[in-house]
């Protein structure tokens, strides 16, 4: 509610506490709103180490294989 101040030549604007509190609603809700974004973004960046690192130890458990496959064929030859 706008109200006129007789010894003051300017508006007061009153806030009703619906309206203070949906102001703190909407702040609250922002606030979630960020954090929340900032823990996507560190998921994703978990995720893709993650997979960085099962790729890493896939790749070198292939090579480990590999090495002893050689290994057996070469036996033949000696």
């Amino acid at each position: 509610m706008i109200t006129l101040d007789k010894w003051y030549p300017y508006i007061i604007e009153r806030q009703g506490v619906q309206t203070v509190a949906f102001k703190a609603a909407v702040a609250r809700v922002q606030e979630e709103y960020k954090q929340a974004i900032k823990a996507n973004k560190i998921e994703k960046a978990t995720e893709a180490f993650d997979l960085e690192l099962y790729n890493k130890r896939a790749r070198q458990n292939t090579i480990e294989l590999e090495m002893f496959g050689n290994r057996r064929r070469f036996q033949i030859f000696v």
